[in-house]
């Protein structure tokens, strides 16, 4: 397991606050074997005195190097909500998510009806699924409507166009995380992003952020350098002949 340099991941935050983040996003498994905060603390010291919307999750945390646990029962939940307010030093969150809710033996609707629970308390503003089904968010809006919507979905993979798709249906935002994460090759996309002296990854993020009204994207960046790269990728020029680059790479 790679030991995190904590002053580093916090520059890369602020990086990304001061040229226009709009959202940060963080998890309750996002934590050192010996830190089972990590993540949501940094969230919490980057996003104090902005005005920066912060999305964690619940459900799901580390137990070792390589093992994690996935549990969306009530109490569960209502416990991790209970240690996030804390960390955040806060009486509401912002957005929180069920994380694994393809991990978790318990059915998505306890989850859901915990957060809802929460929702109505005041505790949480609203709330999401993560790594989830079509199937799964029709179940999960059949006991409270959800606000939002994270799964993996890479540009040159484009895994969750189902799930896209359900959330244009029901006008609920999606965030697609490891947006990066594929081996399939761009060429067209990479030829275009050499003329124009940008990073290929830029290119490919402006292309998913295009590519329906309700995405935006997780670039997990690791160094201020990427995390100004990938928030230029909402306002990199996009046009006809990029659009066919991008489409015949996918074919």
């Amino acid at each position: 397991m790679t030991v995190r340099d904590r002053a580093a991941d916090l520059a890369t935050i602020r990086a990304g606050i001061a040229a226009g983040a709009g959202i940060l996003d963080t998890a309750r498994a996002y934590a050192q074997v010996d830190d089972s905060l990590y993540g949501e603390q940094l969230a919490a010291e980057a996003a104090d005195g902005t005005s920066v919307i912060v999305g964690t999750k619940g459900g799901h945390s580390r137990i070792s190097a390589d093992t994690w646990d996935a549990d969306i029962s009530a109490a569960r939940i209502r416990s991790d909500v209970e240690s996030s307010l804390r960390v955040f030093g806060r009486e509401q969150l912002d957005l929180y998510y069920l994380h694994r809710v393809d991990l978790a033996e318990q059915p998505v609707e306890e989850g859901v009806a915990a957060l809802a629970a929460l929702r109505d308390e005041g505790k949480l503003a609203r709330i999401g699924l993560s790594n989830v089904t079509v199937a799964e968010l029709d179940r999960a809006t059949a006991i409270a409507p959800v606000d939002a919507v994270q799964n993996r979905h890479t540009a040159m993979g484009r895994e969750a166009d189902d799930v896209v798709a359900w959330c244009e249906a029901n006008q609920v935002p999606f965030f697609a995380y490891s947006p990066l994460r594929s081996s399939t090759p761009a060429p067209r996309l990479a030829a275009i992003a050499a003329e124009r002296g940008v990073s290929l990854q830029r290119l490919q993020l402006a292309a998913l952020l295009h590519s329906s009204p309700v995405v935006s994207v997780i670039s997990g960046a690791t160094r201020p350098q990427t995390a100004l790269d990938s928030i230029a990728a909402e306002h990199e020029p996009w046009n006809a002949e990029l659009q066919a680059a991008y489409e015949a790479d996918l074919a």
